[in-house]
C-alpha cells in the first residue's frame, strides 16, 4: 500500500506506517499471531484512489449547512483504506479445517456476511459455528448461518 499521503486539510505529509494508530495496530496484530489456538489472516491494504473520507457526523452537519467547509479540521478526515483478499483466505482455512475434521467448534469475529458460504460449508461438515461481533453491527444474513452469537465485551453505559 502507498504509505505516504497528504492530509487534504493541512496538506501535511503523513507516513501512515509511523502514525500512533499504525504502531499500536502492528503491536496488537503481532501479539495475536503468537496467541495459542488463534489464527490471524491479513490481506493486503489498498488506499482507494488516494481518497479521503469525511467523518459522517461532519458530513451530515455540512449537508444541513450547520457548518461550512472552513469548520472541517484535519481530524475530521481519514484515508479511505480497505483490506482486500481476507475473506477468501479465511474461507479456505475454514473449508480445510471442516473437511479434515481438525476442529469441532469455530468462533469467528466479524459482522460481515461475505464469509457466509464458508460458514454454511463448515456447518454442513458438522462444525459448530459461533459468532462474536465485538458488539458491532451484524448483517442479517450472517446471523442466520451461525449456531450462536456471544461476546464478552461489556456494554458501554450510555
Amino acid at each position: 500500500m502507498e504509505v505516504i499521503g497528504h492530509n487534504p486539510i493541512t496538506k501535511e505529509m503523513i507516513n501512515f506506517r509511523e502514525t500512533p494508530v499504525a504502531i499500536a495496530q502492528k503491536k496488537l496484530l503481532e501479539s495475536i499471531k503468537h496467541t495459542p489456538n488463534f489464527a490471524l489472516r491479513l490481506g493486503s491494504t489498498v488506499w482507494r484512489n488516494k481518497a479521503w473520507v469525511l467523518n459522517p457526523d461532519k458530513l451530515k452537519a455540512l449537508l444541513k449547512k450547520e457548518i461550512s467547509v472552513d469548520d472541517i479540521t484535519e481530524y475530521d478526515v481519514s484515508p479511505h483504506i480497505e483490506q482486500k483478499a481476507v475473506d477468501m483466505r479465511i474461507g479456505l482455512d475454514i473449508a480445510l479445517i471442516a473437511m479434515k475434521k481438525l476442529a469441532d467448534l469455530l468462533i469467528i469475529i466479524t459482522g460481515d456476511a461475505d464469509i457466509v458460504p464458508a460458514l454454511k460449508f463448515a456447518r454442513r461438515e458438522g462444525m459448530q459455528v459461533g459468532l462474536n461481533p465485538l458488539r458491532g453491527h451484524i448483517q442479517p444474513e450472517l446471523s442466520e448461518h451461525v449456531d450462536f452469537i456471544d461476546t464478552k465485551i461489556p456494554k458501554k453505559d450510555i
